[in-house]
């Protein structure tokens, strides 16, 4: 199980959310390349970024995402947010990322994604936002009424190997994580589950990294990285 660390973005600058509410943010940083070149420094095997403001249809940062991908050389870029073409999708690999993650395309544009899967599946990330028991996109703000299980396995059925699951009750809050949605999740799809949402310090690792025999493949750290609260370093020395 690896460690992947996390930069999102709004306004160019380095911001954490509270349950995904755009209104209540906190900004840590001004330079995301330089967050961007520690989390390298230190070993990031993966570097987890998403443009909020693609995601929330209020813009993009797609040039800073350019300036991280052309500077990072060790660490896998993977990016989301906002990601609803094709255009999308090859602007992105184009400039030296090497996955995307695509959440809301496969509900609202199921016919295009198909071709998307077909073409780019070794590159495609599906992400899936849960709240209650169902899937919400765009940003957040839109609740689908999917299962999350069922919509799991077709995204399976598909071809796509791998995805990232953030329970949004737990996103940004540091209030731990529910090692039972994850281990469910990967027990009865069969995916690559990436976890994310709600990791609090590094007890919450040890209990992931504890069902990583179910398919667990990694844990996204976000704020607890920002808030000091777990030690990046000895996280990306212990999980390799």
């Amino acid at each position: 199980m690896i460690v992947i660390p996390a930069i999102d973005l709004m306004d160019g600058k380095v911001v954490r959310l509270k349950k995904g509410k755009k209104e209540d943010y906190t900004v840590y940083s001004d330079s995301p390349l330089d967050i961007a070149k520690r989390f390298e420094s230190l070993g990031a095997k993966r570097i987890h970024i998403v443009d909020l403001d693609s995601a929330f249809g209020s813009g993009n940062n797609r040039k800073i995402i350019r300036e991280i991908a052309e500077n990072i050389n060790t660490s896998i870029i993977e990016v989301g947010g906002g990601i609803r073409s094709k255009q999308d999708i090859m602007e992105l690999l184009c400039c030296q990322v090497q996955r995307v993650i695509v959440g809301t395309m496969p509900i609202k544009d199921p016919k295009t994604f198909e071709e998307i899967a077909d073409e780019f599946k070794e590159k495609i990330i599906v992400g899936v936002d849960v709240e209650d028991g169902f899937v919400k996109i765009s940003g957040w703000v839109e609740n689908t009424k999917i299962n999350y299980i069922s919509f799991l396995s077709k995204m399976q059925e598909m071809g796509i190997k791998e995805t990232i699951v953030t329970d949004i009750t737990k996103d940004g809050m540091l209030s731990g994580i529910n090692i039972n949605f994850y281990k469910d999740i990967a027990l009865k799809t069969g995916l690559n589950v990436i976890a994310s949402g709600g990791v609090k310090d590094e007890q919450d690792i040890e209990k992931l990294s504890s069902i990583e025999k179910y398919g667990l493949m990694g844990v996204i750290v976000g704020k607890a990285i920002y808030e000091q609260t777990v030690d990046l370093k000895n996280l990306l020395e212990k999980y390799r």
